[in-house]
């Protein structure tokens, strides 16, 4: 009798009020927030072979009209603590290879151009692109892999851009107003301790805007031993564009591995500088498809 009675009660309409109900006032929440869940479609990117040379200087390049357009739906980042993001809806990619070097573009608009992060009030603009370590039948979490499922990262900081660009940023640059006395050996790595230890955050000469990273879940993002990628990005009328470049193959462990007529898992990440985005407060995508075009 208990059975029936429940049976009853949750195919009463009162019950498929309350659960529409929940239903309607999460929703409420999350565009009050501006929580976005990440969309579960998946989308086909065309890595297309090319025979012209691919710019690492102009990601506007007339080169990249030969790469059909996919737009990837991007949500704020609810996984893992800290939580948030969003500013970001979507972005658009594409992708070519020229039979030894994958490329891949991405851009997303933006009404400001955040390029340095000095200051702990300011914050760059940045965007990632993400690969299984192994392609297996089964992907690992999208948000930074899992133990029994790395992940290889390619991250584009904008910063980084403007230090291959220009150099690093005097602190002048950064705090314009500030007064200090003489310091005896100013270079000595004693005052840089971030530099003495090779940390590639403390770097001031760089030759790409690319890090190479590795992620076996949250918490483990480790900057490779190898740095392969390159790239470059441009921000133009309210839009940037990114250019992530690496050989097909590399060396090095735990890299992704790519090959003409084969496919690949790929998600996407973006940061707005201007939203205060950093860390896991982020815009990203759930896995896609990239097939990369057989030259035979």
């Amino acid at each position: 009798m208990s059975e029936v009675r429940w049976t009853a009660r949750l195919s009463s309409p009162k019950f498929a009020a309350l659960l529409l109900g929940l239903a309607l006032a999460l929703a409420v929440s999350f565009m009050a927030l501006d929580f976005r869940l990440a969309s579960s479609q998946v989308v086909t990117i065309q890595a297309k072979a090319t025979k012209g040379p691919v710019s690492l200087e102009d990601p506007f390049a007339s080169v990249w009209s030969q790469a059909p357009p996919v737009e990837v739906p991007l949500s704020a980042q609810m996984t893992s603590f800290p939580f948030g993001g969003g500013a970001v809806r979507a972005i658009t990619a594409r992708a070519l290879h020229d039979g030894q070097r994958l490329y891949v573009l991405v851009e997303w608009e933006d009404a400001t151009e955040d390029l340095y992060a000095e200051a702990p009030q300011n914050y760059r603009d940045a965007a990632a692109i993400q690969f299984p370590a192994v392609q297996k039948d089964t992907v690992p979490n999208f948000c930074m892999g899992q133990a029994d499922g790395h992940v290889n990262i390619w991250q584009w900081k904008a910063d980084w851009q403007a230090d291959v660009d220009v150099g690093a940023a005097p602190l002048a640059q950064t705090y314009p107003n500030a007064v200090s006395d003489f310091y005896p050996e100013a270079q000595d790595e004693t005052f840089y301790p971030g530099r003495a230890v090779d940390n590639p955050l403390s770097e001031t000469v760089r030759t790409s805007p690319v890090e190479n990273l590795m992620a076996g879940g949250f918490g483990t993002l480790t900057h490779a031993d190898v740095q392969p990628v390159q790239g470059v990005g441009r921000w133009k009328e309210g839009k940037w564009r990114v250019v992530f470049a690496r050989d097909l193959q590399a060396e090095g462990t735990g890299l992704a591995q790519f090959a003409p007529g084969q496919g690949a898992d790929i998600a996407f990440a973006v940061w707005d500088g201007a939203s205060g985005e950093r860390d896991g407060q982020k815009s990203v995508s759930v896995w896609q498809q990239l097939k990369i075009e057989d030259v035979r």
